[in-house]
């Protein structure tokens, strides 16, 4: 059987499909703090699946948040002990089973061509925007993953060069995060937390508000570039940010019409289907095909 796996900074999730078709999730598991323990609770959740289900597993897809390529864990800034390692190997040395890696982004995109919004699309953009801002390219009907795994890596976008990033968080990224809203919402009296700026700018408050207005602009820039860049018949918000997509995406669409080149400025700016299980089934489907989406 195929396994799906997604690996996030605070839960690890695995997804596999039955008989009937039906893609099924496993309890989440906590993602550990060294390397061996995450290599264990990797085993253990392999093993768990497969005595669940009576067959072994023979491919596993895994996704992990940060940069690598099919074998190799390259640099995943939430789970440092991942950096340089050959992941693929070690795990097909302890459990017998094929591996490949990709990116948790480009999985979710993945995901949501397979079976949410994406679904019959050729050439999609995902934008993920969370704790950090990340993001994937569908062109053709494949995945773009780039010379070092880490295309559509959208929080780098620089749309400000008097405020330039530090060297492990692109510009957008800290401008227009969860994070960012966040430390902004430190920064009003009293200091709100970024659920509290977006429930009172609901309500009409006029600080949270204008806040978070100003970071529904920069992100809407953003897709305008990003529209402008690949031409996508679809763009896909996901992330925590879904939770709060009706709020921002009046400010996409007026930016996305008013600065994308001029056969963008309608392409449809959606909220994922499959919300924070997109990746899972992504890496399920990364299992099921092997390498050639990826």
């Amino acid at each position: 059987m195929e396994l799906g796996i997604d690996v996030g900074g605070t839960k690890i999730q695995g997804a596999y499909l039955t008989g009937t078709d039906e893609v099924v999730l496993t309890p989440r598991m906590r993602t550990p703090a060294s390397y061996e323990e995450f290599l264990s609770t990797l085993v253990e959740l392999v093993e768990t699946v497969a005595q669940q289900q009576g067959e072994p597993v023979m491919r596993i897809g895994l996704g992990l948040p940060g940069t690598c390529t099919r074998r190799r864990s390259l640099w995943v800034p939430n789970l440092p002990f991942l950096h340089e390692r050959e992941l693929a190997a070690e795990l097909e040395q302890r459990l017998g089973a094929a591996v490949v890696l990709s990116n948790d982004a480009q999985l979710a995109l993945l995901g949501e061509a397979w079976r949410g919004a994406a679904r019959g699309r050729q050439q999609v953009a995902l934008v993920s925007v969370g704790t950090g801002v990340g993001g994937a390219l569908m062109l053709g009907g494949r995945l773009v993953r780039g010379a070092h795994g880490s295309a559509g890596a959208f929080g780098w976008l620089t749309l400000d060069r008097t405020h330039l990033p530090d060297p492990d968080h692109g510009f957008l990224e800290l401008v227009a995060s969860g994070s960012a809203l966040a430390a902004r919402g430190q920064q009003l009296d009293p200091p709100l937390t970024s659920y509290e700026v977006i429930a009172q700018a609901r309500q009409g408050q006029p600080a949270c508000l204008a806040l978070v207005k100003e970071m529904g602009h920069l992100l809407g820039l953003a897709l305008a570039s990003i529209a402008s860049l690949f031409d996508p018949e679809l763009i896909i918000i996901t992330g925590g940010l879904c939770e709060a997509f009706d709020l921002f995406s009046p400010w996409w669409r007026e930016d996305l019409a008013r600065y994308g080149a001029p056969a963008v400025r309608e392409t449809p700016i959606v909220s994922a289907l499959l919300g924070d299980k997109a990746a899972a089934y992504g890496a399920l489907r990364a299992a099921l095909s092997g390498a050639d989406f990826l």
